[in-house]
């Protein structure tokens, strides 16, 4: 009698410590698949019979033996990514698979590394959503004038975003605000900054809030035949889509309304040495924006230069599709060999290098042409940001077929 009480307040500490995992993966970023392929060897290390389900904005979690199980409910947010914290869940199920920790030891880590402060405050976020811009509008094409346009719009983009978090009827409106922000910031700055190509700092400006990581996790997700959960973030993204071209269309209306139209410049675009170094100050920002660790800022310093350098040639010599398909290989490969390397979660060397690969810049493309009422162009973006996703995601299982990735996460 006493061995089964104990056993059952062994296998009630174990399903406690399942449903806090299972919210900490979700809330920290973690995509569907790899939430429930982790909760699964978790599950069969302590002999709890669980079985879960997980959608991008829910948990459904049955532990215990038929007849017997307890099912719960978890309703959750979109979690975003933090990359500190997915390292310290890591951690915990290290032990937890080694035996130095019990599961209700294990329950108390999780309350911690919750209740833990996030590494960078509101104004080292706002500065790097400033730095991401001004970078990305050189790797656009761009020259030192869209650059500076494009940093400026981007920490008005930051603003916005820690504003946002403060208020959750502002953040369903976030995106179409700043969409009106940098299409009319961009077209006004043109008027005083000359010459100026005022699409690539918009599009700069708005790139971290561009729904294209999404679009990836999406695909991949219906890829690993989790299609509820593919389509949900499939139409979350296309939403955000629609609200930002919807944003950008008015803000520049307003601004050609009140200021007159600019005739665009053609961009100075800028030597590969100075791209280089810019590189090396957008891994350092991307360190901030996903809340990695400083120590993590060399990995992901290589994991980017990996996606840059593996889509800029390959897409020189294979095309765009497959450049696209060889830089997520490349980086996938070299992101999992680090995380075996290393002993970290995966997502630290290659969330933020897809950053650079994702298909968000031709998901804006296509809405401005399909704004400007070009229906030909817009469904032709629309076609090849598809495209581009389908290969991001290819490129990531192929690398998964030839290096064997990590157990969990």
């Amino acid at each position: 009698m006493l061995q089964s009480h104990r056993q059952a307040v062994d296998d009630a500490e174990a399903g406690r410590f399942l449903r806090k995992l299972a919210g900490a993966l979700h809330r920290y970023g973690t995509p569907v698949h790899r939430i429930e392929h982790a909760l699964s060897e978790v599950a069969a290390k302590l002999s709890v019979p669980a079985q879960f389900l997980v959608t991008p904005t829910s948990i459904v979690t049955s532990i215990g033996t038929e007849g017997r199980s307890q099912t719960t409910l978890l309703r959750l947010d979109q979690g975003e990514a933090d990359l500190a914290k997915l390292a310290d869940l890591h951690d915990v199920l290290r032990d937890v698979f080694a035996g130095r920790a019990t599961p209700a030891e294990a329950s108390a880590r999780l309350i911690g590394i919750e209740e833990k402060q996030p590494l960078y405050g509101p104004l080292a976020n706002v500065v790097s959503f400033g730095v991401v811009s001004g970078v990305v509008s050189m790797f656009f094409g761009g020259g030192l004038r869209e650059g500076m346009v494009a940093l400026g719009l981007g920490v008005m983009v930051g603003v916005l975003v820690v504003a946002a978090g403060r208020s959750p009827r502002f953040a369903l409106v976030l995106p179409a605000v700043a969409g009106i922000a940098c299409a009319s910031g961009a077209q006004i700055a043109a008027h005083w900054v000359e010459p100026l190509f005022p699409s690539i700092p918009t599009l700069a400006g708005l790139i971290v809030l561009l729904p294209g990581l999404t679009l990836t996790i999406a695909v991949n997700e219906m890829a690993h035949r989790h299609i509820v959960s593919g389509s949900a973030r499939l139409a979350s993204a296309l939403i955000t889509f629609l609200q930002i071209g919807f944003g950008m269309a008015l803000g520049n209306a307003v601004a050609w309304r009140l200021f007159g139209e600019v005739e665009a410049a053609a961009p100075e675009s800028l030597p590969f040495p100075f791209l280089a170094a810019a590189l090396v100050v957008n891994a350092m920002a991307l360190s901030v924006l996903f809340q990695a660790r400083l120590k993590d800022a060399p990995i992901i310093l290589a994991a980017a230069a990996t996606a840059f350098l593996g889509a800029r040639y390959g897409s020189e010599y294979l095309g765009l599709e497959l450049g696209t398909c060889l830089g997520a290989y490349l980086v996938g490969s070299v992101g999992t060999i680090i995380s075996r390397w290393r002993n970290i979660p995966s997502a630290t060397p290659i969330l933020p290098a897809l950053l650079l690969l994702v298909p968000g810049s031709l998901g804006f493309r296509s809405l401005s042409a399909l704004i400007a009422k070009d229906v030909v162009s817009g469904v032709e973006a629309g076609f090849t940001m598809a495209m581009i996703a389908l290969a991001l995601v290819t490129g990531l299982l192929l690398a998964n077929l030839t290096i064997e990735p990590r157990k969990l996460f």
